[in-house]
């Protein structure tokens, strides 16, 4: 579960789960607070890093009252490596929100994926604590894995964006180890930008910590 984040243009916007995935927020109705979507893309790419290295499903739903949002959401490789299936829990207040979400990684394999598995140590889940918004025109997003089984320090997530560009950083799991002294640094993972017609939206995305790049395209039915 290795991300990463960079500093030229990107894909997607910050307030949402990132690139490969989907950003536009379910609408609902007063009388109807339940809201589903569902995304195609032709690559997961998560802050900065590609998961499943093939097209990917992805889909979702939320049950929203007042300023709390309950949901799940899914990406589903067509590989079948680096399947992915979250829960969280957004409270929006003013212009912020703020969202504990639950990453889990799912092989359905048949065998036991450790769902009901939460060892800090050895667990099978990820949970972060996250707060986002929008000053000026300018989104900001801030992350943190409170709960990250067999880190010693805890992974951090920032992310900027503006119109069309994005600028991410991230250490940890989002980071590759620097070979010449072994540290692991807070470091820019993703730096892209994102176009979008009334079919498609494709983004272009700049890995400087893995030294790579991705051209991400997907639909939204």
């Amino acid at each position: 579960m290795s991300k990463t984040q960079k500093i030229t243009l990107i894909l997607v916007s910050i307030i949402g789960f990132n690139y490969g995935q989907s950003d536009d927020k379910h609408e609902t109705t007063a009388t109807n607070p339940w809201s589903v979507s569902l995304n195609v893309f032709n690559r997961y790419v998560w802050r900065g890093t590609d998961y499943g290295n093939s097209p990917s499903i992805q889909s979702g739903i939320e049950y929203s009252t007042g300023s709390l949002t309950l949901g799940a959401w899914g990406a589903w490789q067509y590989s079948g490596n680096g399947n992915e299936n979250d829960l969280y829990v957004s409270y929006s207040s003013g212009p912020l929100s703020f969202t504990i979400t639950d990453y889990f990684f799912p092989s359905n394999s048949g065998g036991s994926d450790g769902f009901l598995d939460f060892n800090p140590d050895s667990g099978t889940h990820f949970i972060e604590a996250s707060v986002s918004g929008e000053v000026s025109g300018i989104g900001l997003y801030a992350g943190y894995f409170f709960h990250e089984p067999g880190a010693e320090e805890k992974s951090i997530y920032a992310n900027i964006s503006y119109g069309p560009f994005m600028l991410g950083f991230g250490n940890g799991l989002y980071t590759t180890i620097d070979e010449d002294n072994g540290n692991d640094k807070f470091d820019v993972i993703e730096l892209g930008i994102t176009a979008s017609n009334n079919m498609f939206s494709c983004s272009w995305i700049l890995n400087p910590n893995q030294e790579t790049t991705f051209l991400i395209v997907g639909m939204s039915f």
